[in-house]
């Protein structure tokens, strides 16, 4: 009897919402040891900044082309299907990674990871699928921040182990053994549910992925001319205005890694500790959020306030020649970072109204997909100038996003502006 009463409890506890949640964090836990080290070991292979920044876009442009072609296969063949198989050739991937010897088998690792790493949106996917639309939000902002533990954690250990002999390639199969193992959890604990989508038309039902992943690259070439029909009076300077704030980010933290290496001569395991507590930060600032919004009661202002505080920071980073300025510093840009996405969002949301809102944010994460595809090749092209070209261009970027809403936003006395009709 004991016996049977503790197999419920452990089947209990590993219910299919919670075993979404470990699959999460594992996932992130995973990618977070790997790849801040890929662009240093890029130059350890004897590429330069531009050619590190190259093959960090080459994951990205991929990934613009797989992602309807994944979603559409999990549609058909079922969620926990494509995700054992998404896991298993991650697994190979980051595993083929240790025993890349040459910048052009670097290169070759990285096509399968694009073309399969999509197991966070289809996970999103499968929660979707489960449960009903009033309780969706709360159960992927649960996974969200479940997943985002794994980042914080991941880049530690990753650091205490690179320091070791052959350390990179120890932390590339150990990566691969998480990902092996995670692929066991969804075999053993996830439901075979049926997606909603499966009866959907070719064109609807091949994207249907895309819409649930946030983190991924979002970008389809049909979804720019299906708005034809939106008034872009409304909505250009917004969209112009995050999509500066984002390049503005992206091009700071795509070979961060490197740039710390050119600037501080930074070792793996400090560059770890940095990237896990930049992580601890934004999940603080996140909590935060709510009460500043509160106190402002006026998003466009508190945008246009925060993109001027990202851009006063990207500058104070080019004149920062001490380590522990730069330390401090990443505590104003996680929090302009954080807080610009869930503004930034706010606003498109008042502008559009209900019947616009999925399409609007869709369309705008497939604008932020193609900075996410160019910045990494940008960055590393503007470090082969300076360590401080990538910080230099994005206070630039920043400035001009400030620029806009100062012309566009002169009068930022009404929360909202007039909705499309």
């Amino acid at each position: 009897m004991s016996r049977v009463t503790k197999e419920m409890k452990w089947w209990r506890f590993m219910d299919p919402t919670k075993a979404i949640y470990i699959s999460g964090f594992l996932d992130f836990f995973g990618v977070s040891m790997v790849i801040p080290l890929i662009s240093n070991h890029a130059r350890d292979l004897g590429a330069s900044p531009t050619m590190a920044g190259f093959i960090g876009s080459v994951y990205g442009c991929i990934q613009l082309f797989s992602s309807p072609l994944v979603g559409r296969w999990s549609d058909v063949s079922g969620r926990k299907y494509c995700l054992l198989w998404s896991l298993f050739f991650t697994a190979c991937g980051y595993m083929s990674l240790g025993f890349s010897t040459s910048l052009i088998a670097l290169f070759l690792t990285r096509i399968p990871l694009g073309i399969f790493k999509h197991s966070q949106s289809i996970s999103k996917s499968l929660l979707a699928d489960m449960l009903p639309p009033d309780k969706q939000s709360a159960v992927h902002g649960q996974f969200n921040s479940v997943s985002s533990i794994g980042f914080i954690l991941g880049p530690v250990v990753s650091g205490h182990i690179v320091e070791m002999a052959g350390g990179f390639h120890s932390v590339t199969l150990l990566c691969g053994a998480i990902f092996m193992l995670n692929g066991v959890l969804v075999w053993c604990c996830f439901p075979d549910v049926k997606s909603k989508s499966h009866g959907l038309d070719r064109d609807e039902s091949s994207t249907s992925l895309q819409k649930l992943g946030s983190d991924e690259f979002n970008f389809s070439p049909k979804k720019i001319f299906q708005f034809k029909s939106l008034n872009w009076s409304v909505f250009w300077d917004l969209f112009l205005a995050r999509f500066c704030l984002g390049l503005s980010l992206l091009l700071f933290r795509s070979n961060f890694s490197l740039m710390l290496r050119e600037k501080f001569d930074m070792s793996p395991l400090g560059l770890g500790y940095l990237i896990s507590y930049s992580g601890v930060i934004s999940a603080m600032c996140g909590l935060f959020s709510g009460v500043i919004s509160k106190y402002y009661q006026n998003d466009m202002r508190l945008y246009k306030h925060l993109a001027i505080l990202m851009t006063l920071t990207m500058i104070f980073f080019v004149f920062t020649s001490t380590f522990w300025w730069y330390v401090f510093l990443l505590i104003p840009l996680s929090f302009t970072s954080m807080n610009l996405r869930v503004v930034g969002t706010s606003i498109l949301i008042s502008r559009g109204g209900k019947k616009e809102i999925g399409a609007l944010i869709g369309l705008s994460q497939s604008i932020m997909s193609i900075a996410r595809m160019f910045a990494p090749l940008l960055s590393g092209i503007l470090l082969e100038i300076s360590p401080n070209g990538p910080p230099i261009v994005g206070a630039g970027m920043a400035a001009l996003a400030v620029l806009i809403m100062g012309i566009k936003w002169r009068n930022c006395g009404e929360q909202n502006r007039p909705k499309q009709e």
